[in-house]
């Protein structure tokens, strides 16, 4: 290529930090945004080389699709999935992106957000688009959702990303205790029982204790940090 075409071309992948350039020595260098990439990738193959045995044996139990996802963006990832051996069954392509406020996925990573890293992140986002008539698509209700996601530990979605399909989902956690991950188990409305959903979540929380074990977690969590409400009562019961 002509030296205009190659410095063309190195502007734009400057303007997008994917390389450096060093005005002392006219050279280029890798930017940030590869580096960023580079360590996601090394994380997410981390996560499939521990996931891909937890998940087989997910379905063994389970015998319904298991899957591993990680956030990107506001969007959750499906980096590994094993599908159920049942003729009837959910199936998503690894690779392909959903809105994470419609999956259990999704919410069991942001549940683990404080209120402040939430509202960040949902800044720009005036309402949350739906999949389905059952997604949340508003910031506050989704909000309260949660945190009840965070107190019962697993979340749910009921016909939230796909009409027909019911998953059950909960945080994967590395050894710092912080959240990188999820996995779950999804099913079709058909088998879904309270006695089924009850054992399945059974079965979710020890695979995913299993995969946070295997990430070096020790049962230690981060601490979130405190909500803005519950930073204005301990505020309120101080000056009382």
């Amino acid at each position: 290529m002509g030296k205009s075409t190659v410095h063309r071309l190195l502007a734009t992948l400057r303007e997008f930090d994917l390389v450096w350039f060093d005005a002392s020595t006219s050279n280029y260098a890798l930017g940030a945004r590869i580096l960023r990439w580079g360590d996601m990738l090394m994380r997410q193959n981390l996560l499939i080389r521990h996931g891909s045995p937890v998940l087989r044996e997910l379905v063994k139990n389970s015998h319904e699709t298991a899957s591993l996802a990680v956030l990107e963006g506001l969007d959750v990832v499906f980096i590994a999935r094993f599908e159920s051996t049942q003729t009837l069954r959910m199936s998503e392509e690894v690779g392909c992106r959903c809105p994470a406020h419609c999956t259990s996925l999704g919410k069991a990573i942001l549940a683990s957000f404080s209120e402040a890293e939430f509202r960040a992140a949902f800044e720009n986002v005036p309402t949350l688009k739906p999949k389905t008539p059952n997604s949340i698509t508003d910031k506050e209700r989704f909000w309260e959702h949660l945190q009840k996601v965070r107190e019962n530990g697993v979340a749910y979605d009921f016909e939230e990303n796909v009409v027909g399909g019911v998953c059950i989902g909960t945080a994967v956690r590395n050894h710092t205790g912080k959240v990188v991950a999820a996995l779950s188990v999804s099913l079709p409305t058909q088998r879904q029982r309270g006695d089924i959903l009850v054992t399945l979540k059974d079965h979710v929380v020890r695979a995913a204790s299993k995969l946070s074990s295997d990430l070096g977690y020790t049962g230690q969590r981060t601490s979130p940090a405190p909500t803005l409400a519950r930073r204005t009562r301990v505020t309120a019961r101080v000056a009382g």
